[in-house]
């Protein structure tokens, strides 16, 4: 039953509180002090009967209520922010400029026809594109919102995670049969790998079966930032690819790529995407227009990039 007299003020502030890290910088972002800031967390945690947070002098950490409070918030927020946008839009043409950058796998594999997919659909509406992996600072690079895959997203802006990102070792049919099965992970080490630049020239490749991680020290043949020219190398027999899954799920659908080590899970780059917007700047109708659109579809083609029957695994 929903409870009416829950204040969606409050709801907004612990949501600052926990995107600020301390109460500090909460009242900043909020314009009140510190012990207005104090006094409002402990109003909503009475109102809940619950814990929220524990207040430590140097930060403050999420009790497993606060944990639940926060991801049901985020979900409502977006909710009521999409609702405005629809209502904002009633009887109008949405116009403006919106500048977004987008990371190269993501943006070159997946994005760009859904951008001109959108522009399609909003002509009044004009695109700045970048694409590439560097994100830096929103308002100095003069962007109103990115896209990012990582783990942990940036402390100086807003994020909200949107889905998961699964990444996986693959080959082409013609390669692994040429060099016999890969049973385990020590089998890699005889082979030529193919992975993502920002892992460095020699890494440690984690990989996850049923919760236990195995490692293997890795010097890849070919390394890019570019993802398409990753893919196009595992394409082209030139080595296990370390890709992530939304890059090689149709290939791996038709039997183009066959997946390496089938029963374990790779750990990649990041294994979230989450949209940034700068922590001091309110997005614009366009902007927020342009967020909705990426997020529903993203939501729903993560489905497609998820492994069937995959079992339960253990992040690092």
């Amino acid at each position: 039953m929903i409870d009416n007299s829950l204040d969606l003020n409050l709801v907004r502030l612990f949501v600052t509180m926990v995107e600020s890290r301390t109460l500090t910088a909460a009242a900043e972002r909020s314009g009140m002090t510190r012990s207005n800031v104090s006094r409002r967390l402990k109003v909503l945690e009475q109102h809940l009967g619950a814990q929220l947070m524990r207040r430590t002098t140097r930060h403050v950490e999420l009790t497993e209520a606060g944990q639940l409070l926060y991801a049901h918030a985020l979900r409502m927020l977006d909710e009521l922010q999409s609702a405005k946008t629809a209502i904002d839009s009633l009887g109008t043409v949405v116009r403006g400029d919106v500048r977004i950058r987008l990371p190269t796998g993501l943006g070159h594999l997946y994005l760009t026809p859904l951008l001109l997919e959108f522009a399609r659909i909003y002509p009044q509406i004009s695109l700045r594109v970048v694409i590439n992996d560097n994100i830096g600072d929103l308002i100095s690079a003069e962007v109103d919102m990115a896209l990012k895959i990582t783990s942990q997203p940036p402390d100086d802006h807003v994020a909200r995670r949107i889905c998961d990102v699964g990444w996986c070792l693959c080959a082409t049919p013609s390669f692994l049969d040429s060099r016999g099965p890969i049973l385990s992970v020590a089998d890699l080490e005889s082979c030529d790998m193919i992975a993502p630049a920002s892992l460095g020239r020699r890494f440690t490749l984690k990989v996850w079966m049923a919760g236990t991680p195995t490692t293997l020290r890795v010097s890849p043949r070919i390394q890019s930032g570019d993802y398409p020219f990753l893919l196009e190398s595992m394409i082209g027999g030139l080595g296990v690819a370390l890709l992530p899954r939304y890059a090689v799920w149709r290939q791996l659908q038709t039997g183009q790529v066959r997946e390496v080590l089938a029963e374990c899970e790779a750990e990649g780059v990041g294994d979230s995407v989450y949209m940034l917007t700068a922590s001091n700047r309110y997005p614009t109708l366009a902007t927020r227009t342009l967020m909705d659109f990426i997020r529903v579809h993203l939501e729903r083609q993560a489905e497609s990039w998820r492994r069937s029957g995959n079992p339960q695994l253990v992040s690092a």
